[in-house]
């Protein structure tokens, strides 16, 4: 990744890390982890917290994440260029090698994945690529309720009825792309991750998507991730500016061990800067 990107997560680790001075040669020779975009923060926008239907308690819980969707920007933006520059990562060294799984996770809780997951397929859908995102998060799914979607029956209920794929998925009003609801929550999923039926799950996906997503929870709170991961053609891991330290980066790779080469890179999240 271009140097003047890690330069700049490099001052930003120096607050997080002391006063020792951290070079991007250090950075990417301690993580051995390119930095894919920096997305700046994102000014909340008043007009997308007017959406009709939704109540008072409902804006203020999730107003601030909905005013965030691309959808609210205009195609200009720092904010599209800085999706559009991860679009092209994944088109240029990965779909078109006919790679489509993606898990997009982070270290700890709210980093930022939901919001990740959704703008970069709405950026896709703009370049025309047909996108699902996928709530692999079963514990505590988020999207669905955010976009105002049925969460079952799901992804969970696709391992207790034959359904055609078509018939799990829904189409956001809100943002305007394909998603496949989490389900009813599982206590322990790892198991599902490891069927058969799964397995044929995501052969059925590859055929009707070009671009999956697939969010999952924190590396380090669901060892289920590491086993979810291990299915998909790349990794990307999401860090939110100011809240995860390169220690904690470092520990979700290791956590990530037998999937860490396909790791693609960091997603910057929320960062006072873009490029």
């Amino acid at each position: 990744m271009a140097l003047q990107l890690v330069s700049r997560i490099s001052s930003y680790l120096r607050q997080l890390n002391g006063p020792r001075a951290v070079t991007p040669e250090e950075i990417e020779g301690a993580l051995r982890l390119p930095v894919l975009t920096i997305i700046p923060h994102l000014e909340r926008r008043q007009d997308a917290l007017q959406t009709p239907g939704r109540k008072k308690r409902e804006i203020h819980l999730d107003g601030r994440w909905l005013s965030r969707l691309l959808t609210h920007f205009p195609e200009n933006s720092a904010a599209y260029a800085a999706y559009n520059a991860l679009l092209e990562e994944l088109k240029n060294f990965h779909l078109k090698q006919g790679r489509s799984l993606f898990l997009v996770t982070s270290p700890v809780a709210s980093e930022g994945t939901s919001l990740t997951c959704v703008n970069l397929a709405i950026a896709a859908s703009k370049k025309g690529i047909k996108t699902l995102v996928v709530e692999g998060h079963i514990r505590s799914p988020r999207i669905s309720m955010l976009l105002s979607l049925a969460l079952e029956p799901g992804l969970t209920g696709s391992f207790h009825r034959a359904s055609p794929i078509s018939s799990l998925v829904q189409k956001s009003s809100l943002a305007g792309i394909d998603i496949l609801p989490a389900g009813r929550p599982v206590e322990h999923p790892q198991s599902l991750w490891s069927s058969e039926k799964f397995e044929r799950l995501l052969e059925g996906l590859r055929k009707s998507y070009p671009l999956i997503l697939f969010e999952a929870g924190p590396v380090l709170l669901y060892p289920d991730t590491a086993v979810l991961a291990k299915k998909m053609d790349g990794i990307i891991l999401v860090h939110q500016f100011g809240r995860t330290s390169a220690e904690r980066i470092q520990k979700a790779l290791e956590k990530l061990n037998g999937s860490r080469e396909a790791v693609l890179g960091l997603v910057v999240n929320d960062a006072p800067f873009h490029h």
